[in-house]
């Protein structure tokens, strides 16, 4: 049906981009429903039938507006009420905000493709305070300087506000634009070829300043992410796919910020739908990184069911709300708190599959973590629950131009390495500082992972949370195959692959 004029309210609309519910409601939810401040709200057939539309109302809700019975129309008349109260169309992403918007925004777009074609890529850093500004990338894991071109503070922080605000048109932001406030969001549409979305954090600094990440997230190979394109080899994937096949129980990827958490956890749910294709996956996640194009997997975004920039009590709650949702397995983006180790815990012990990641330096640390946010030592002794633990660093490769290291260069080192890798000196190298047109600074373009895995049984969980951590390595060594990540970039400082000094930065010894 459609509407008389009289019949659309005056009030607030919640769900346009700049209304209350604007940083929740994404492009789809704008196309499926309309939600004034007075509870009138007009749908499309079977509009609600959407989770991201059922997340908005239940913010909604805990904003204490009551939705009313629905008025069914078309999705032309949809159209028609964001139009007609001067909002964004619900396809322009570029239309001026004020403040040059528009022509930052283009702006952004360049500088996005100026990245994407710099192989190794991961992130772009804005930088601006009250006297200077800097744009810099991370390649290969490392800060460059980005752009030759100066920029003022002023031109800098139109900028950052300028994606930002981009980011906020899709509903993928936290609540509007605050100077001196850290914040984050996303942005999955309008992106150069090759990007599936970049994940925003924007951090306030030091006199007057703001500081915005960039992280790109590349489009997968053939629309997926595979564990063997992201350097694993035949014998861990095979290893992972023996614990996919757990029908409960958790899997936790560790690691440091930016070191590939995210990208494995979405391969071995890759892997996982390969080998039981009918399974129901529910993902949560803050913000959503990698979108999946998959009947079977349903993500939601925690940005988009915050209110007042409560993200912490809106990821427990989606956490909560994906429990109930007949999901089959579960990926939750982050054990954060006591309240999402529980509920990680509680998923597991009722039978279903979970893929998490935490912040610990190797795969041992996650059991004392998790004991450190309130797990009981009782539930942790069952090898039922901690299926598997894989701790990785991503590595840059010497190129081929790598020169030996000498006797001189012994001093760059700490005594304790030279008793741990210079036994044998004889095949251990160094960047070449007069590099080939082949490679960047003398490392090969790109990152390889390496990888440890631990697959607990009883008696090392006992040794872990006996605190006995030593023992606890050694028996894990000699008992259950495992391979500590330290123990493998030795072996790779041996063998040549990598230079002592890329190990000292990236991993803790």
């Amino acid at each position: 049906m459609t509407p008389r004029a009289d019949q659309i309210p005056a009030d607030e609309l919640l769900t346009a981009p700049d209304g209350r519910l604007g940083p929740h409601s994404s492009p789809e939810v704008r196309s499926r429903i309309a939600l004034f401040a007075s509870g009138a709200y007009f749908m499309v057939p079977d509009g609600d039938n959407h989770i991201e539309v059922q997340s908005v109302l239940a913010v909604a809700r805990r904003y204490h507006i009551d939705p009313q019975e629905p008025v069914v129309v078309d999705k032309g008349v949809l159209t028609g009420i964001y139009h007609k109260r001067q909002v964004l169309p619900l396809n322009d992403k570029t239309a001026d905000t004020g403040d040059g918007a528009q022509s930052k925004r283009k702006d952004a777009y360049d500088l996005l493709v100026k990245a994407r074609k710099l192989h190794g890529t991961s992130d772009i850093i804005i930088k601006c305070d009250r006297d200077e500004a800097g744009v810099y990338a991370i390649l290969d894991g490392v800060q460059v300087s980005f752009n030759k071109r100066p920029w003022s503070p002023d031109y800098a922080a139109l900028f950052q506000k300028a994606i930002y605000t981009w980011a906020g048109l899709e509903g993928a932001a936290e609540r509007g634009w605050k100077q001196g406030a850290h914040q984050v969001g996303a942005i999955t549409s309008g992106l150069p070829e090759g990007l599936d979305s970049v994940r925003l954090q924007l951090l306030a600094s030091a006199f007057d300043g703001r500081e915005l990440i960039i992280r790109l997230m590349p489009k997968p190979k053939g629309g997926r992410i595979e564990l063997r394109d992201l350097g694993f080899n035949a014998e861990q994937i095979s290893r992972f796919a023996g614990i996919m096949q757990n029908s409960g129980g958790i899997v936790i990827v560790t690691g440091p910020t930016g070191g590939g958490k995210t990208t494995t956890l979405h391969g071995l749910l890759s892997l996982s739908l390969d080998l039981f294709t009918g399974d129901r996956w529910i993902t949560v996640e803050d913000p959503v990184e990698i979108r999946r194009r998959h009947p079977n997997v349903t993500q939601i975004d925690v940005v988009r069911t915050a209110v007042d920039d409560d993200t912490d009590h809106a990821y427990d709650d989606s956490l909560t709300a994906a429990m109930r949702s007949i999901p089959r397995r579960l990926l939750f983006g982050e054990i954060r708190s006591e309240a999402s180790a529980a509920i990680a815990v509680r998923a597991a012990l009722t039978g279903h599959g979970v893929l998490t990641t935490l912040h610990t330096d190797d795969a041992p640390g996650a059991i004392p973590r998790l004991l450190d946010m309130g797990i009981s030592p009782n539930m942790l002794r069952n090898p039922k629950l901690v299926r598997a633990v894989t701790a990785q660093r991503l590595l840059r490769q010497l190129c081929s131009c790598r020169i030996r290291i000498t006797r001189r260069d012994w001093t760059t080192f700490c005594p304790l390495w030279l008793e741990r890798i210079f036994a044998d000196i004889g095949n251990v190298h160094m960047p070449n500082p007069t590099p080939c047109a082949h490679c960047r600074a003398g490392y090969r373009i790109g990152r390889v992972p390496i990888t440890e895995i631990m697959i607990p049984d009883e008696r090392l969980l006992s040794l872990l949370i006996d605190g006995q951590r030593d023992t606890a390595t050694n028996y894990w060594k000699a008992e259950c195959g495992g391979l500590p990540i330290v123990d493998q970039a030795l072996q790779g400082i041996v063998e040549g692959t990598f230079d002592p000094m890329e190990v000292i930065r990236c991993l803790d010894f």
